[in-house]
């Protein structure tokens, strides 16, 4: 091949992208990059507490003290810890999956912003910026998980085949997480302002997701009880805690969670693709 002719090869490859890729041929080349996407989350965690004594110890030390924060104020003086039998493995597992979800849905809010000028300079598929960062929080969330773990067994819980049931629950929150994640992303792109007005949402459903207290222990509403069953972040903590503590939880939520993480997942991913060329123009 002539030097002109790898120069014209060259300028087809390098031309603007002035058309959204159909979706098969996204998801191919999403799938032709699984390496990047795996490889950016471990690397952008290695230097995130770099400069600080304890390094990446603050991923497990920043949830435990929060927990411990939160067992202090809302247990004993509170007395929210009423109709459950070990609080502390109780709380610790509601405070790490929810932080695993509102670390995810508010940092998308922030994603498309942070990389404007690495789209700007190339085109790739704009789903491995929200993808990344959520296993990125997942990869953060993981070590916690096996801390709750050990702390189960130090406060007297035996090991029981319904921790084998763990992993399986976990990727469903995983698959939830990073479909609500594709949602704040493009919302965030869109509405700016959303990065200052999320959290207050974000802390709403934290005390309405059972992540301090029993809901069952506070009201026997039925309505009310209902509205914390419908929710999809409760019963991804509910069927944790059921792993761990053996604690009641109702048989549909095993068909529930799922189907919320496939909706979502599936709906925020077409939600965010449909505006691929957007990120990252100027207009």
């Amino acid at each position: 091949m002539s030097t002109t002719e790898r120069s014209v090869d060259s300028a087809v490859e390098l031309k603007p992208i002035t058309q959204r890729p159909p979706l098969r041929q996204y998801i191919r080349e999403l799938r032709a990059r699984s390496e990047y996407i795996r490889a950016v989350p471990l690397s952008d965690m290695r230097v995130q507490h770099l400069d600080t004594l304890l390094g990446n110890v603050w991923f497990l030390l920043n949830p435990l003290m929060q927990a411990g924060v939160y067992l202090i104020i809302f247990g004993p003086l509170l007395a929210v810890d009423r109709g459950v039998d070990n609080y502390p493995v109780y709380l610790v597992t509601g405070i790490m999956v929810f932080r695993f979800f509102s670390q995810t849905v508010n940092g998308g809010t922030r994603n498309m912003k942070k990389n404007e000028s690495l789209m700007r300079s190339l085109y790739f598929p704009r789903a491995i910026i929200p993808f990344a960062a959520s296993l990125s929080n997942f990869y953060q969330f993981l070590p916690g998980m096996a801390v709750v773990l050990a702390i189960a067994l130090a406060t007297g819980e035996s090991p029981s085949w319904r921790w084998l049931l763990l992993p399986p629950i976990l990727v469903v929150a995983f698959i939830f997480v990073t479909g609500c994640g594709f949602i704040t992303s493009r919302l965030g792109h869109i509405f700016p302002d959303l990065d200052s007005a999320l959290p207050h949402i974000i802390r709403m459903g934290f005390y309405g997701s059972g992540v301090l207290y029993a809901p069952e222990s506070f009201t026997s509403n039925r309505s009310a009880l209902l509205v914390f069953d419908l929710n999809p972040v409760f019963q991804l903590v509910s069927l944790v805690r059921w792993a761990l503590l053996d604690r009641p939880s109702p048989d549909w939520f095993w068909l529930a969670a799922p189907g919320y993480a496939t909706v979502f997942f599936v709906g925020g991913f077409l939600y965010f693709w449909r505006a691929e060329l957007r990120y990252g123009s100027q207009q």
